[in-house]
């Protein structure tokens, strides 16, 4: 009896030491609050603002061939001020006008193309996909339905 009683003496300290523990040292376990979800904007052709990233070029999957391209596509207003751009900055201009949207828009564009063989460029349809693949990243940076007139301005593989 005295192992039982001695067990849960025990427990008891340890719960009151551990509840304790989490509100003194980690609070924010306790108020954690989940990431923003990137709420699905209404694309209108007639408000949406255009966006180009220029100069995009890497190596593909093989190390003998690389591609460079300029991105043209436009973006609903809500969207692009909710992924932290700016529409007033970037009519007229190149980039979303905000520097850390533009290098995260860049960064997974180029891990795109580091991912990409010259073959599938080759191909019938090739380019097709890559497309869609570029439409991908963009719709989850930017929210589903979001993106659309998506265009290759300047598009090279070599």
């Amino acid at each position: 009896m005295k192992r039982i009683l001695l067990f849960v003496i025990i427990f008891v300290v340890g719960l009151g030491v551990g509840a304790g523990g989490i509100v003194t040292l980690f609070p924010s376990m306790l108020s954690h609050t989940p990431p923003p979800v990137i709420q699905s904007a209404p694309f209108d052709p007639k408000t949406a603002v255009s966006i180009t990233e220029t100069g995009i070029q890497s190596n593909l999957a093989q190390s003998s061939h690389y591609v460079s391209f300029d991105l043209e596509f436009q973006v609903s207003p809500a969207a692009l001020a909710s992924a932290g751009g700016s529409a007033a900055s970037a009519s007229g201009g190149t980039g979303t006008g905000s520097p850390s949207l533009d290098a995260e828009i860049r960064n997974q564009l180029i891990a795109l193309a580091r991912s990409t063989n010259y073959s599938e460029f080759s191909t019938s349809g090739g380019l097709t996909v890559f497309k869609a693949q570029v439409s991908d990243i963009l719709q989850s940076i930017f929210g589903p339905g979001s993106v659309q007139n998506i265009y290759f301005s300047n598009l090279l593989t070599q």
